[in-house]
C-alpha cells in the first residue's frame, strides 16, 4: 500500500456521536499516556453535521488533555447526505473512522465517497448485511483504486476475528490441524450494572429485522463456500445449554458468526493475499459462538425478553415499537441515557476461544480430534472504551502498514500480517494461551 499525499492522518467521521465521542477522546489520552503508537507528525481531524458541537468537543478535550502530544484536530463538516462536502473530507484523508450508524442507511455513503476518493477506511459496524453487502458491491473498484475497506474494527468483530486468526496460528506454528472452534463471550459487570447505547440498540432491532436480505446476499455471492468441515462434526447449540466447563450459555446473536464465516470466504477466495505475501493463508475451521449466563435466572429473563425481541423485530410495526421503548424491552440494558463512567470502568470482557485439532490432517470425519488448547481475549468495556482503542489500533496499522490488501474486508483478512495484536496489549486488550 502506497503513501497518500493528503493533508489528514487520520479523521473521525461521526465525532459527536457517543461512539465517536469516546473515539476523540481515547486519542487524547492515548497520545498523553502512549504517543509513540502515532506515527511522527501525525495530523488528524473530527468531522460531523454540526460545528458548532464538533468546536465544543475539542475545547473540551484540550482542556481535559493538557499533556497530550498531538496536534489539536482540523474540524471538518458534513453529513452522509452532503456528497460533495463529504467528498472533500475523504478527499483530504487517508484512513477515514466511520462512527455513523445505523450503517445500514448510512454507512454505503461514506464507503462509496472512500472508495472513489481514494481514502482508507475503518468503522465500528456490528451489522452483518450492511457488511457483506459492501463486499459484494465494491471490492472489485476498491481494488482497482488501491483502496482498503475494513468493516466492524471495533468491538464486533475484532477480539474474535483476530482471536480465531491467533488459534489458527498457534495451531500452524505447532504443526497441528485446527478442526473446529467454540467462541464463549463473557461479560463482567460491577455494582453500577452496564448500559449500552441506543445507536447500537437501533442497530439490533433493524439487524433482526433484515435477516432475509442476508441470505439474499449470501446467494449471490461470488466468494468460494467453505465446504466440509475437517474431521468430526462440530455440534452447534441452538437453545439454551449448559456446558461443563462455562456453565448456561445461549447461541450469540451478534456480528461475529457472520464475520469469521465471511473472513474464512475471502481466505479461500484469495483476495487476503498482497504482493509480498509470503504466508500460507490460515486454514478454514468450524466455528460456533455462545453468550454466556451467570445464572438459571439469567438464562429465564434472556429467553422471555428476547422472544418478544425477535417477535417484534421481525415486523415494522414491532420495530417502531421496539425503537420507541429501549429501556422496557431490553430490561433497563439500553435507553437514550448513556452508560455513567462508574459502569464503564466496572465493566470489562472476556471472549474465550476453545479450540480441537490434530496432530496431522485426519483421514475421515470419524476421526476424534488428538490436541486441543484455548485462547483468551480480554478486554475493559465492549462498547466505548475498547472499541475506541480497536478502531484507533485499526486505522493505525492500515495508516502504517504495507502489507494490507486491497479491497473490502474484515479485520482478520485485513490485518493478518500486520502487528495489530501486539499494538492492541500495549492499549489493554489482550490475546493470551489459557491453561
Amino acid at each position: 500500500m502506497s503513501s497518500i499525499n493528503k493533508k489528514f492522518d487520520v479523521t473521525v467521521f461521526g465525532a459527536t456521536g457517543l461512539t465517536g465521542k469516546h473515539i476523540v477522546r481515547h486519542i487524547f489520552q492515548l497520545a498523553t499516556d502512549n504517543p509513540n503508537l502515532f506515527p511522527s507528525n501525525f495530523n488528524w481531524a473530527i468531522a460531523g453535521r454540526n460545528e458548532e458541537n464538533l468546536e465544543a468537543i475539542v475545547q473540551e478535550m484540550l482542556q481535559a488533555y493538557t499533556q497530550a502530544s498531538i496536534n489539536p484536530p482540523s474540524v471538518l463538516v458534513a453529513s452522509v447526505t452532503q456528497r460533495e462536502n463529504l467528498d472533500n473530507i475523504t478527499g483530504q484523508t487517508k484512513v477515514l473512522i466511520n462512527a455513523v450508524g445505523p450503517f445500514r442507511f448510512m454507512g454505503e455513503y461514506v464507503v462509496r465517497s472512500c472508495v472513489e476518493q481514494g481514502c482508507h477506511y475503518v468503522d465500528v459496524t456490528g451489522e452483518p448485511e450492511f457488511v457483506e453487502r459492501m463486499q459484494r458491491t465494491y471490492h472489485e473498484k476498491a481494488v482497482s483504486n488501491r483502496v482498503t475497506i475494513v468493516h466492524s474494527c471495533g468491538f464486533d468483530s475484532v477480539p474474535t476475528d483476530m482471536g480465531v486468526l491467533y488459534t489458527k496460528k498457534i495451531y500452524t506454528e505447532k504443526g497441528w490441524v485446527p478442526s473446529q472452534i467454540e467462541m464463549f463471550f463473557k461479560m463482567h459487570t460491577g455494582e453500577a450494572g452496564m448500559r449500552g447505547g441506543y445507536a447500537t440498540y437501533e442497530s439490533a432491532v433493524h439487524g433482526f429485522g433484515s435477516a432475509e436480505l442476508l441470505r439474499e446476499i449470501r446467494k449471490a455471492s461470488t466468494l468460494k463456500k467453505l465446504g466440509a468441515p475437517v474431521g468430526s462434526r462440530l455440534k452447534f447449540h441452538k437453545g439454551v445449554t449448559k456446558d461443563k466447563e462455562y456453565g448456561y450459555h445461549v447461541p450469540f446473536v451478534f456480528a461475529d458468526p457472520s464475520i469469521v464465516r465471511l473472513s474464512q470466504q475471502i481466505f479461500l477466495t484469495g483476495y487476503a493475499n498482497t504482493s509480498d505475501n509470503n504466508e500460507s493463508i490460515p486454514p478454514t475451521v468450524q466455528f460456533t459462538a455462545y453468550l454466556l449466563l451467570p445464572s438459571l435466572w439469567a438464562v429465564i429473563l434472556y429467553m422471555f425478553y428476547g422472544f418478544i425481541f425477535s417477535f417484534l423485530a421481525g415486523s415494522h410495526w414491532g420495530r417502531q415499537l421496539l425503537l420507541k421503548h429501549p429501556k422496557f424491552f431490553s430490561a433497563g440494558l439500553f435507553g437514550r441515557e448513556h452508560p455513567s463512567q462508574t459502569q464503564l470502568d466496572q465493566t470489562s470482557f472476556e471472549v474465550i476461544l476453545r479450540s480441537k485439532g490434530y496432530e496431522q490432517v485426519p483421514i475421515d470425519d470419524k476421526m476424534q480430534p488428538t490436541k486441543s488448547l484455548k485462547v483468551v481475549v480480554r478486554g475493559p468495556e465492549p462498547g466505548y472504551v475498547a472499541t475506541p482503542r480497536l478502531v484507533l489500533q485499526s486505522a493505525l496499522v492500515l495508516l502504517q502498514h504495507e502489507r494490507v490488501p486491497c479491497g473490502v474486508f474484515t479485520p482478520s483478512t485485513a490485518f493478518w500480517q500486520t502487528d495489530l495484536i501486539q499494538r492492541l496489549g500495549q492499549v489493554g486488550i489482550h490475546f493470551d494461551i489459557s491453561d
